[in-house]
């Protein structure tokens, strides 16, 4: 009998197959279903016409991580493809999902204490209360509560055989922890109330935004909320009237059409109502757009990352990021700092600048890197949940090298694209005779420049005393000026100038 595959599973799929009747042929089936950390055993059915003439059936157990919804569909996939991909003579008959009334036991709980010292002076003493707490033996049998008999029974040795002394030990059953009757009809469980509050909260939230939005937006915006409002439907109906059962499509989207077409009409007559303005409609759309996108997105990390190569590797894959990224953050400021002094002509080391502002001029767009990259990996945890990247097994490697490719890809473009930008803004400025907007830690301002002698040494000159120059500050013994109408930059040493900031954008 096969072990238990290493990865975990919550959904428990039973399928029959139909294999072609020769010796080879099951053994290579038997393999490759078992290859998959799949139990396999033989079909004790009596009927023979169940899976045809020169047939042999095999009853396999497939074993997935996910959702209930979509599970039996993805597991009779998961074996035809692997049927296809080895050419096996395989087919599915029947899958049956496996289940369990494990979520609600109706059994009687009875708890085994110690007995409470009849010479104790103290009643309530510390001695007492940890008796009252710790249960020495808990014992769960069916039906009411029925302290005698479990009672009798423990003195009998009857379940361990270890040892029961009803003078020192006391037999009780809590409160709320009382059974049922054998013969008394099953509970339904339901679905668990955790399980339903996030997404039903997330899609009226959703709906609420809607109705807030049809005031918001104008022309062919307007379709944008009715269109979301529509796809919400059936999601809410669903999951307002529960998946317990088999429920009815037009049941699904005639609650889904009510819960939905409340919330958007409540945004909508809310909107029109409160005061307030245009932009306070777009501001409390997009917030609670926002609200409803991180509850999408933390569930979807959730379902990402729990029993993934991440969560497998995270204890040695996070100490290995603080060094990297320790070191490539400066660089990546440094680097950023220098395009932008470059678009002025300057080099990288021609302006004073802290070594923190390397740090902080790297965070935003690594910060935008990461924003991208967690909603994107929120979407695969969805289709992970649902079982939509089923067939993608071993491929965690490739994935990951893909997705740290596609962060270092987005977070360089940004952060070049945000320094090019914010160069091409300052220049503008300097050109309008405006004291340009700092880029993290270099300070532009407009200075006046005025030679000590009447020959000066200066690299890439000549020197306009008389216009307003550009200026990040001195390095060194030297200083960088760029002059907005030639377009070029130009170095003199600091003994040879004074600079001083203009005032009224004039010189001399």
């Amino acid at each position: 009998m096969p072990s238990l595959p290493t990865e975990p599973f919550n959904r428990r799929i039973e399928v029959l197959l139909a294999v072609v009747d020769t010796p080879g042929e099951t053994d290579l089936a038997t393999q490759l279903l078992e290859a998959q950390g799949w139990a396999v055993r033989p079909w004790e059915g009596s009927d023979p016409d169940t899976i045809g003439a020169g047939r042999h059936g095999l009853l396999v157990e497939v074993r997935l991580y996910g959702a209930r919804l979509g599970a039996v569909r993805a597991a009779v996939s998961e074996i035809e493809r692997l049927a296809q991909r080895h050419q096996a003579g395989m087919w599915v008959v029947e899958a049956v999902l496996v289940e369990h009334e494990l979520d609600c036991d109706h059994r009687t709980r009875y708890h085994v204490r110690e007995q409470d010292d009849a010479t104790a002076t103290l009643p309530f003493s510390l001695r007492a209360l940890r008796r009252s707490l710790t249960s020495l033996r808990i014992v769960i049998r069916p039906g009411r509560p029925n302290l005698d008999l479990v009672s009798e029974r423990l003195e009998q040795g009857a379940f361990t055989g270890r040892p029961f002394d009803p003078r020192g030990h006391q037999l009780i059953a809590p409160t709320g922890m009382e059974g049922r009757d054998v013969d008394a009809p099953p509970r339904d469980t339901g679905t668990s109330a955790w399980r339903i509050a996030l997404p039903l909260v997330a899609g009226l939230l959703l709906a609420l935004t809607s109705g807030f939005a049809l005031v918001a937006f104008e022309g062919f915006f307007l379709l944008l909320p009715i269109v979301v409002a529509g796809l919400l439907v059936w999601p809410v109906g669903r999951t307002v009237i529960g998946t317990g059962e088999r429920r009815p499509l037009r049941l699904q989207l005639a609650w889904g059409a009510l819960a939905v077409g409340m919330m958007t009409a409540f945004g909508l007559v809310l909107a029109l109502t409160v005061p307030g303005t245009a932009e306070a409609a777009v501001v409390v759309t997009f917030a609670v757009t926002g609200l409803a996108t991180l509850v999408f997105v933390l569930h979807g990390l959730a379902y990402a990352l729990v029993h993934s190569w991440f969560s497998r590797n995270a204890n040695w894959a996070v100490p290995a990021l603080v060094p990297a990224l320790a070191l490539t953050l400066p660089w990546f400021g440094g680097l950023l700092h220098t395009m932008y002094l470059g678009a002025f002509g300057i080099p990288g080391d021609g302006a004073p600048v802290s070594l923190y502002w390397r740090y902080v001029a790297s965070l935003l767009p690594l910060g935008v890197a990461l924003v991208m990259t967690v909603f994107w990996i929120a979407v695969a945890g969805w289709l992970r949940h649902y079982h939509q990247w089923i067939h993608s097994r071993g491929t965690s490697v490739v994935t990951v090298s893909l997705v740290c490719a596609l962060i270092f890809g987005m977070f360089v473009l940004a952060g070049i694209g945000g320094a090019e930008m914010a160069s091409g803004r300052a220049s503008t400025a300097a050109r309008t005779g405006e004291t340009p907007d700092s880029y993290f830690g270099l300070v532009g301002k407009l200075v006046c420049a005025k030679p000590l002698d009447d020959e000066v040494a200066v690299f890439n000159g000549p020197l306009n005393s008389k216009k307003p120059l550009l200026t990040f500050g001195p390095a060194g013994d030297r200083v960088w000026l760029w002059d907005p109408r030639r377009t070029d930059s130009l170095s003199l040493r600091l003994e040879d100038v004074v600079v001083t900031e203009t005032r009224s954008g004039r010189c001399g």
